[in-house]
Parts: C-alpha cells; sequence; structure tokens
C-alpha cells in the first residue's frame, strides 16, 4: 500500500472521521450486501483493504513498535481446546490502552461498530470485558502458529499489518458451525463434521469471524514469513447477558494485568 510512510500523521480524533469516509466510498450497498451473504454462509468473511490507505501506516507503525517494545513470546499448548498449540508473540490490552491511541479509538470507533454490525446482520458491542478489547499478536519464526480454538465472545474482527505470502502459511482457516465444549473438546471432530475453508488476507485487509460457533485457526507460517495483527472482540446482545470465562485470553494476552512486567 502506499500510504504506510510513518511520515503520515493521524490523530485518534480523526480515526471515526477517515472510516466513515473510507466506508462511504469504498463499501457501497452492493457490496454490503455482498458480505452479508457471505458472512450468513460461511461465518467468517475477508473485508478486503478495509483500513483506509492514509490511516494503515501510522496504526501498522504503532502497533509494531509496541510489540517490538512489549512483545512476550509463548509456546504453548492449551487442553481446553484439545491440545492445540499457541507459537506466538503477543502484547495484551493494558500495554495497548496506555500506548496505542489510534489502536483504540480503531477499535471504539461508532463507524467501525455500525459497519461490523451490518455485516454479521445484528447489533454488536464492545466487549465487557476490557482484556479482550484488543490485542496484538505476531507470527514470526516457522512453525509458529495460532493453532484451532474458539473464543467465548460471539464475533472477532481482525485488522491485519503484515502477512507472508500465502504460500509461506499465516492464512486464516475456519470451520463453521461447530461447537466449543471446554470439558470435552473435539478438534478432529469439528474437523470431520464440517468444510475448512482458507483465506488469504493481505495488509490492510480485515476479516470478521463468528468466533464461538467457528473453528478457527493461522496456518503456521514457515520459512522468513512475517504475521502481525490486530485482534478486537465485540459481543453479541445475548453475550452481554451470559457469564464468560476467558482462559486461553488470559494465559496469551495476560487479561487485565499489565504485562509489561511480564517482558
Amino acid at each position: 500500500m502506499k500510504a504506510e510512510s510513518s511520515a503520515l500523521r493521524v490523530t485518534a480524533s480523526e480515526v471515526n472521521g477517515l472510516l466513515a469516509r473510507h466506508f462511504a466510498e469504498e463499501f457501497d450497498q452492493d457490496r454490503m450486501e455482498a458480505l452479508r451473504r457471505q458472512f450468513e454462509d460461511e461465518h467468517i468473511v475477508p473485508l478486503r483493504q478495509l483500513c483506509p490507505p492514509e490511516l494503515f501506516g501510522p496504526i501498522k507503525d504503532e502497533a509494531c513498535a509496541i510489540m517490538d517494545r512489549h512483545g512476550v513470546s509463548h509456546d504453548l499448548v492449551f487442553e481446553i481446546t484439545d491440545n492445540t498449540p499457541r507459537s506466538m508473540t503477543t502484547v495484551g490490552q493494558p500495554v495497548i490502552k496506555d500506548e496505542g491511541p489510534l489502536i483504540d479509538a480503531f477499535y471504539f470507533a461508532p463507524e467501525l461498530i455500525e459497519f461490523v454490525g451490518r455485516v454479521v446482520g445484528e447489533k454488536v458491542h464492545s466487549c465487557p470485558y476490557a482484556g479482550e478489547h484488543y490485542v496484538i499478536s505476531r507470527l514470526v519464526k516457522s512453525g509458529d502458529t495460532h493453532g484451532w480454538h474458539w473464543d467465548d465472545f460471539t464475533y472477532g474482527i481482525i485488522l491485519v499489518l503484515e502477512a507472508p505470502h500465502y504460500t509461506d502459511g499465516g492464512f486464516v482457516q475456519a470451520v463453521p458451525n461447530t461447537a466449543w465444549d471446554k470439558e470435552n473438546p473435539d478438534v478432529y471432530g469439528a474437523l470431520l463434521s464440517s468444510q475448512v475453508r482458507s483465506y488469504a488476507l493481505e495488509p490492510g485487509d480485515a476479516y470478521v469471524v463468528k468466533t464461538n460457533t467457528t473453528m478457527h485457526r493461522v496456518h503456521p507460517i514457515r520459512g522468513e514469513g512475517r504475521r502481525t495483527i490486530v485482534n478486537m472482540t465485540l459481543a453479541s446482545a445475548e453475550d452481554l447477558t451470559k457469564p464468560m470465562t476467558h482462559e486461553t485470553n488470559d494465559a496469551l494476552f495476560g487479561g487485565v494485568r499489565d504485562t509489561r512486567s511480564a517482558s
């Protein structure tokens, strides 16, 4: 993208207006209807060039600088998701809240909330658990992956800042219409019961996924590829009425604890 220069200056107060203009220019009624239909069918949909060009460079610079300063590496497996791996570097919400005003403004932008609601077909809300508002993750060495998993809240929107060519992995895979039984997780059963779909993303793209019933992962990267994203959680109205737990998020991203103490 041409607008990646760090010389560009964007303030948090400008983010919502930039999104409003970009959405009006690039996402007309026909395109929005196509996105809604694809999401209804697949429970995940790529949003090509969602991020306005003039915002992409500054938000990428902000996220990558935070990652370089505070990233914590993990190489874990989670029994709660059938022992799938998490080999990745992460930064949690408290650090981003302090040092990432553009990311914070992007997540809370009314234009983004309204846009995602139109895609998924219902009103969405910022996550009631602050630790899941937004996190940054990076896959940087061969074999790094965010393995098969589900999430507690209904929706995720992921902004792609860096991504390898699909031949080096790092693409998204999703299995819709599956269920997460935390007491007896069955990843292989989910793989056998539903179609696996794969999506290659480029920097500036985003994707929305129905994360609580769509098992998903990032395919392991290989070679010199690098993938950096901002993962943001949004809640349905139903989510706001039931208790939630945050086991995997807290282990990987620190929850609402200040992760700088771990780095």
